[in-house]
């Protein structure tokens, strides 16, 4: 199964799920109803409409819409006979991670009595949500309004959390790495290479020290729609610079991940691993940056002035 954004080519399948629910949603009508149909529209074109999708088959098997703006799930449901395999999680996971956790987060949904909104009711409950209200909406339906409350959880800057952001910056025009968008004041600059740049920070990802980057020039998202003399080049300019880190650390090995998870623009990360790092046999964790692996300043300086020096050889 995949959870994959919704799209215009899910709207009659969504639209047949709609008729499959609208009794229970005490909606007969709202296949047709054009409000539902410009609903459809709006959360597609905003990327707030979801869709659980057989691989093989191609068949979508549940949709849940959200509202970045009214911090609320305001659409959801599963094909009766794709019930009980966990559908209803994923999606709400998923979408949840798209609404801010800092707000509290609503949906209006089934009371505790009502017959067949059992299945509903369980998943938003294991997802944190408790009953706050109950009452009769405007066609006099008996109604219940749930609330995730608000957390601390730390979010990351990936596509997973940031999607919007992703979608914009990975057009060229907003690019930031191609508009000069002023850089973190810890980022140096190594060397201009021919296809890259090649930078390191002080603030190490893993507490890996000669922990660097090599930046594509031309503006790429995906790794695979790279020409293949201009990736070839850039990986030469990648192998390149590992050489280079290697002989200035000290390293046992060099580690390559290309990601542009969070930063839309290809570019390839360099993790010198050692004997001691806090990673044997495991991931690195790139999340985990202090105390610095530097002992000073000038020890950070040295190690760029050191790689600057190896790659004009």
């Amino acid at each position: 199964m995949l959870i994959r954004w919704a799209t215009n080519e899910d709207k009659a399948t969504w639209t047949e799920l709609a008729d499959t629910v609208a009794v229970l949603f005490n909606s007969p009508n709202m296949a047709s109803d054009k409000f539902f149909h410009d609903y459809m529209e709006s959360k597609i074109s905003k990327y707030e409409a979801l869709a659980a999708v057989d691989r093989m088959s191609g068949r979508v098997l549940g949709v849940i819409g959200f509202s970045r703006t009214n911090s609320r799930i305001s659409w959801f449901a599963v094909q009766p006979n794709s019930r009980d395999r966990g559908i209803g999680k994923r999606l709400l996971g998923t979408a949840l991670r798209h609404l801010d956790n800092k707000r509290e987060i609503i949906v209006i949904t089934f009371p505790a009595d009502c017959a067949g909104g059992e299945a509903a009711r369980a998943v938003y409950q294991k997802a944190g949500f408790t009953e706050t209200e109950e009452f009769n909406d405007e066609n006099g339906n008996k109604r219940c309004k749930m609330t995730l409350s608000p957390t601390n959880e730390k979010r990351g800057g990936s596509f997973h959390f940031k999607y919007l952001d992703y979608a914009k910056y990975s057009l060229l025009e907003n690019c930031l790495c191609c508009n000069n968008a002023p850089a973190p004041d810890s980022l140096l600059d190594i060397a201009e290479l021919e296809y890259s740049f090649a930078t390191a920070e002080r603030i190490a990802q893993g507490r890996l020290f000669g922990k660097c980057h090599v930046l594509m020039k031309n503006h790429y998202v995906n790794f695979e729609d790279i020409p293949h003399d201009e990736m070839a080049g850039f990986m030469s300019d990648v192998q390149r610079v590992g050489s280079a880190l290697r002989k200035v650390t000290g390293a046992v090995k060099i580690n390559y991940e290309i990601h542009a998870n969070s930063g839309p623009h290809i570019h390839c990360h360099l993790f010198p691993r050692y004997l001691d790092d806090d990673f044997p046999s495991a991931p690195i964790d790139y999340r985990i940056t202090e105390p610095s692996p530097y002992e000073s300043d000038e020890e950070f300086i040295w190690f760029v002035v050191r790689m600057r020096e190896e790659l004009l050889k």
